[in-house]
């Protein structure tokens, strides 16, 4: 039991640093140097690496240990279209079978979203971790409805995917803008890419029980996001990247 709790502690903190962009897609995962470094030992330490392995996030190849998913700009949008595919389904299914509680539920996120500070640039990384958190909270909200939990489950895996890969080119971006310059045109792509403009009328649509407006409002919003990451991405090098 303590080697599972154990191994269950260093898999969360692992797929944190992960997620935050601490361990860069492509990096060696050394069990021996991972051990030394947060504490553990190889056998956990191995346990965490499968999991995450089995969840996508690391890659393993026999005699070559595990590595953290690369990233590349084919994944990126096939990811997006996914997103597009279950988040419109579990809206509509939503506004279907949501009840007040879902109502309520949501209003209250749209509300924690619009009090958040809005990200300028991808330069404020903690506004924008602030931000990103509270816009999750209004994406979940919105497809909360539903009871189809396989979909449910989907759409957390993939916005853990998505969530990894714009966390990279944000601070790929900011990089690149500190050390280049940025002009307006990677100013307005950030804008779009964090998706800023269009949750007031993502809420007002499902309220309104209208599932033709929010299917069409969502499925343009995930389109301009994704557009905008593309840019983004090749703007900052990523398609060269590993």
């Amino acid at each position: 039991m303590a080697v599972n709790v154990k191994s269950d502690a260093l898999y969360a903190l692992l797929r944190s640093r992960i997620l935050n962009g601490d361990l860069l897609p492509g990096q060696s995962l050394r069990l021996r140097t991972l051990a030394q470094e947060l504490g553990g030992s190889p056998t956990p330490m191995r346990e965490a690496l499968s999991r995450l392995h089995a969840e996508n996030f690391v890659t393993a190849e026999a005699n070559k240990g595990f590595r953290v998913v690369p990233t590349t700009l084919e994944e990126l949008e096939d990811l997006e279209g996914a997103r597009a595919v279950i988040e419109t389904h579990l809206l509509t299914a939503s506004i279907e079978q949501g009840d007040r509680n879902w109502e309520a539920g949501l209003v209250s996120a749209h509300y924690r979203l619009s009090k958040c500070v809005v990200p300028t640039s991808f330069s404020e990384l903690d506004t924008i971790d602030v931000w990103d958190a509270a816009h999750g909270e209004f994406h979940q909200a919105l497809i909360a409805g539903t009871s189809s939990r396989w979909l449910m489950n989907f759409a957390q895996q993939t916005h853990l995917q998505l969530q990894r890969y714009r966390r990279y080119i944000i601070m790929r971006i900011d990089h690149v803008s500190r050390h280049e310059g940025s002009g307006s045109g990677i100013e307005v792509l950030s804008r779009e890419a964090l998706g800023i403009d269009a949750h007031a009328a993502l809420l007002q649509a499902a309220l309104d029980r209208d599932k033709h407006a929010a299917e069409t409002l969502m499925l343009e919003h995930i389109r301009l996001a994704k557009d905008s990451f593309l840019k983004l991405a090749r703007a900052s090098g990523i398609d060269a990247a590993a």
